[in-house]
Parts: C-alpha cells; sequence; structure tokens
C-alpha cells in the first residue's frame, strides 16, 4: 500500500511488467526476439507467477505472499525447531514491509510456496510439503536456494528431521529433475555479478551469527552455528565456482532471513555485566541496517521514478515510430531502472538489450569491459543498429561510458533532440540481414518469436537474431544453422521470403536434453 501511494515502483518491475505482457498478448513463454538479439523467455526464470498474473493482479500476489511468509516461518520455527519466540515473526513481517520495493514479485510468491513447504514439513506432513516447493521451484529457483540453506543445516544439525526431509526431498524429485532439464533444454550463456564487495557482507552476517551463537543465554548454541557455518560455506563455494550460476543470488538469504535469524539470538550471556543493555543488539541493528538499507532507498529515491513512467519514454517513442525501420535493432543506453526494456518492446522496438544483467553474456558482454569506440561501434553494427537513444537521465553505471563515444566518436551524429531524449545516427550501419556471399537480404516482418526475411537469391545470409535449435524454417527449401556470433545462418536455395519460427516440440526438447547429456 505504501508502494501504491506513494507511486514507488519495484526495481525488478521493468523485468516482470515486460512478461506478463507477453503472456497477456498471447507470445510464448519461450522465447522472446525483442530482448538480447532474440533469447528464451520466461521460461528459464519460472513461469507460474507470470500465468497467474493473467487472472490475478501481480502486486496483490506479491502482498498476499508477502503478508503469509511471517507467520509461516513462525510455524516453521516453532514446530521443527522447538522457539516458541513470536518476536522473529514480527521482524520477518517488517522486512517483507520493505523488501517489496525490489519489485521481486516472483521470488516472493515462491518464497512463501517454499517456507510454506518447511512449515508443512515441520507439522509432520512431509509428501504435503512437497507440493509447494515444487510450485515454487517452477515460479523461482532462487526461493528454493534461500530455503534450501535452513534445509540442509535442519538435516545436519537436527537427526529427528532426516527422515521428513528424505520423505520430502523424494516426493519433490520429479520436479527437480524436470528443472534441471528444461536448464539444459534450454540452455544459454549467462554471467552474474559476483561481487567481493557483497560477499564480505554475506560472510560477516555469516560469522556474527556463529559468535551471537555461542554466547546465546536461551538456546543451544550447534544448530544455529551450523546453520550459520553451512551460509558461509555456500557463499564461498558459490564465489569461488567459475561461472557461478548463483552470483550475488546466494545473498537472498541474508536479505530476506538476516533479521529475524539474529533476533532468535538477542539474548546472550554479556547483559550480566552490562545490566539494562545486551550488547549484541548492536550487531543485529548494524546487520539490519544492511539488509534493509537498498529497499528503503528505493521509497527514498525520488529523482529515478520519472524515468519509470509513460510520459517520460512517449517523445523518444514518438521518434522511434517516425524512424522506424525493420532492416535494423535500436540501442537504448540503459537508464537506471532499465524501463526502456519494456517501453520500447511493447511499443513494438526490438532492443539490443533487455532487464536481466545476466543475459548480457549472449551478446552484450562488452559493456563488462573498458571498451571505447574502437569496440563500441562494431558491436552496435554486429547487433544491427541504426539508431542509439541516449536519455537525459540516471544510467545504468555500466552504460555511461556509451556517453561519452556518442559525444565524440564522428560515427555518430544527432538525429534529433526531443524532450530529454537525444537520437543518434550510426554512419555506416549494418543490417539485421547480411548475405555472406554476395547477396542483399531485407526483413519484412518482425515478431516477437518468427521474423521473415526476403533474400534476392540463392546463398547465405547471416540473420542477426540469436541461435536457437528450436528454429524451423518456412518459405522454401533451405536450412538453419549456428552461425557466427551466435547468430543465424540461413542457407537458402533460391529467391523469396523465408520465415524462422520458433518451434518448441517435445521431440526436440528431448533432443536437447540428450544432447547436453552427451547422448
Amino acid at each position: 500500500m505504501l508502494m501504491q501511494m506513494g507511486g514507488v515502483p519495484g526495481w525488478d518491475d521493468a523485468a516482470h511488467v515486460y512478461k506478463v505482457f507477453l503472456l497477456r498478448t498471447g507470445q510464448s513463454v519461450f522465447w522472446d526476439n525483442y530482448w538480447y538479439g532474440g533469447s528464451y523467455g520466461a521460461i528459464t526464470y519460472g513461469v507460474v507467477f507470470y500465468w497467474l498474473a493473467q487472472a490475478v493482479p501481480a502486486k496483490l500476489m506479491a502482498v498476499l505472499a508477502a503478508g503469509a511468509l511471517p507467520p509461516l516461518f513462525y510455524v516453521y520455527q516453532r514446530d521443527l525447531w522447538g522457539l516458541d519466540d513470536i518476536w522473529p515473526a514480527w521482524l520477518f513481517a517488517a522486512t517483507m514491509a520493505v523488501y517489496l520495493a525490489h519489485g521481486q514479485d516472483p521470488f516472493v510468491l515462491a518464497l512463501a510456496l517454499t517456507v510454506g513447504g518447511l512449515a508443512l514439513l515441520a507439522r509432520r506432513h512431509p509428501i504435503w510439503a512437497a507440493l509447494p516447493v515444487a510450485v515454487g521451484i517452477f515460479t523461482n529457483p532462487m526461493a528454493l536456494v534461500a530455503c534450501g540453506v535452513l534445509a540442509l543445516a535442519d538435516v545436519l544439525s537436527r537427526p529427528a528431521v532426516r527422515r521428513r526431509y528424505a520423505v520430502c526431498l523424494t516426493a519433490v524429485a520429479p520436479a527437480l529433475v524436470a528443472r534441471l532439464l528444461l536448464g539444459w533444454a534450454f540452455n544459454e550463456p549467462g554471467d552474474y555479478l559476483n561481487e567481493t564487495s557483497q560477499l564480505l557482507v554475506y560472510l560477516s552476517f555469516a560469522l556474527a551469527g556463529v559468535a551471537l551463537a555461542g554466547i546465546s543465554a536461551v538456546h543451544p548454541p550447534r544448530p544455529f552455528v551450523i546453520l550459520f557455518g553451512t551460509y558461509a560455506a555456500l557463499c564461498l563455494t558459490s564465489f569461488v565456482t567459475p561461472g557461478s550460476p548463483l552470483g550475488n543470488n546466494i545473498g537472498r538469504f541474508f536479505m530476506v532471513f538476516g533479521l529475524p535469524l539474529l533476533a532468535l539470538l538477542r539474548h546472550s550471556r554479556l547483559r550480566r555485566p552490562f545490566p539494562g543493555a545486551d550488547l549484541v543488539l548492536v550487531p543485529i541493528a548494524l546487520f539490519a541496517v544492511l539488509q534493509i538499507g537498498t529497499p528503503i532507498a528505493h521509497f527514498l529515491n525520488q529523482a529515478e521514478r520519472p524515468q519509470t513512467r509513460p510520459s517520460f519514454f512517449a517523445p523518444a517513442l514518438a521518434a522511434a515510430g517516425e524512424l522506424r525501420d525493420r532492416d535494423h535493432r535500436l540501442h537504448v543506453v540503459a537508464l537506471r531502472r532499465h524501463w526502456e526494456a519494456f517501453y520500447f518492446p511493447e511499443a513494438g522496438f526490438p532492443v539490443t538489450r533487455g532487464w536481466y544483467r545476466q543475459a548480457d553474456a549472449i551478446h552484450n558482454s562488452l559493456f563488462y569491459t573498458t571498451y571505447d569506440a574502437s569496440a563500441y561501434v562494431p558491436w552496435l553494427r554486429a547487433m544491427g543498429v541504426r539508431y542509439v537513444f541516449l536519455a537525459d537521465a540516471a544510467l545504468d553505471p555500466w552504460s555511461r561510458r556509451e556517453v561519452q563515444i556518442l559525444h565524440t566518436s564522428p560515427e555518430f551524429s544527432v538525429e534529433r533532440r526531443v524532450a530529454g531524449w537525444t537520437v543518434y545516427e550510426l554512419r555506416a550501419s549494418a543490417p539485421l540481414a547480411v548475405g555472406t556471399d554476395g547477396g542483399t537480404a531485407h526483413i519484412s516482418a518482425w515478431g516477437h518469436r518468427d521474423l521473415s526475411v526476403t533474400v534476392d537469391r540463392p546463398g547465405r545470409y547471416l540473420v542477426k537474431v540469436s541461435w536457437s535449435p528450436y528454429w524451423s524454417l518456412e518459405g522454401g527449401p533451405g536450412r538453419l544453422r549456428r552461425g557466427p556470433g551466435r547468430f543465424t545462418l540461413l542457407e537458402a536455395e533460391r529467391a523469396g521470403v523465408y520465415t524462422l519460427r520458433l518451434a518448441v516440440t517435445p521431440g526436440a526438447v528431448i533432443g536437447q536434453v540428450l544432447a547436453r547429456a552427451g547422448l
């Protein structure tokens, strides 16, 4: 309600609004041509939330899920750990009230489902517990990662519950296997942030938990030492693993459970020499600030809110409509909150990037290097860009280098300036479809999961849409294969119109899984 009244968008909202839009307009969960030069859509992140959002308002789901989490955690803590302490649940409620500013609505729903499974397991219903956990896996798998820390620590420190966990794991195993196979079938490059500064915060939290457990005046230390030690080990493992699929996501455990867990250890033996004040409240308060500081900043930051609104993008979209050119995609210098990833594709304009930083690994890894014009300009040509849109607003830190290049490089000219936006034209731009042996091609139609290419003669043509083994070819004799730069190579046997359409069939999916397994 506070977010609605204050007009505060969640940080991740643009990504989720776009995926709801795709499903609502009948597009595929498997693919989208409008982000990253073509990439697998909601399928690699989880689809349950977006399906439900067709019937239930997304924000209502998030609020209900956030409201359910504290009582579910209390039931789990009371019945599995034997700790009848209501204060962590109240602090959990306060945490979730501000956590929603992250805009991680699918994760919040998945977390409620998974913690609900833990509560059912605590109530000695392990088979029923597997059901919400399985649904959560296909809502957002990061919830299982966060709750997996609790589950693993339970198994290590509480022998009495191991049989329950074994039964639950057996029941949920088919969903885990299906999720693994899904990852294999729709595999694409990813590169997650794995920042040392964040690792130090998470490790400091874990070490503080171990220390507070050691001086607790109320609870036996062993289960808590194992819990916080398990989290520290997982953080270190993720950090040192090359190409870790978690990255900073391992911090979601701290961001959600940090304050409630430390609050359980708020009574220590240090209180006796200091009557009236338990010194452990100092580190608990410190980590509470670290935990909720970022979402609170989302509430307080007003400067970036205009760049989330339709009125901010209206002039740029009007200019894009006048400059529309099917043979090129647009590049929008990424804004701080990345709402360009919603407004431009929603209006029918494919863009080079999208919302998820890790998916930049498909074609856009340039932005995480010390690039200059000599790298930036060829990248734009490789992506089939003619026009670059630059807003006079807060930009994503990884994109600020572009501003100087656009201002100074002779490769760009100012096409127009409109209400806080500057549109640059790239000289000698390269189109989205290029003949590699002398032929000429044009994009005659472009959709979210299909496109049509008109070629003037038989030959090979590089189509700058990401390669997928699920592409099918219609319109004439020819074939598709993976081309340079992870794009698609069309080998046409005659002149005419060829249509590439994504066709995900059970046979094709099984074939990809077997190929990934080396069979």
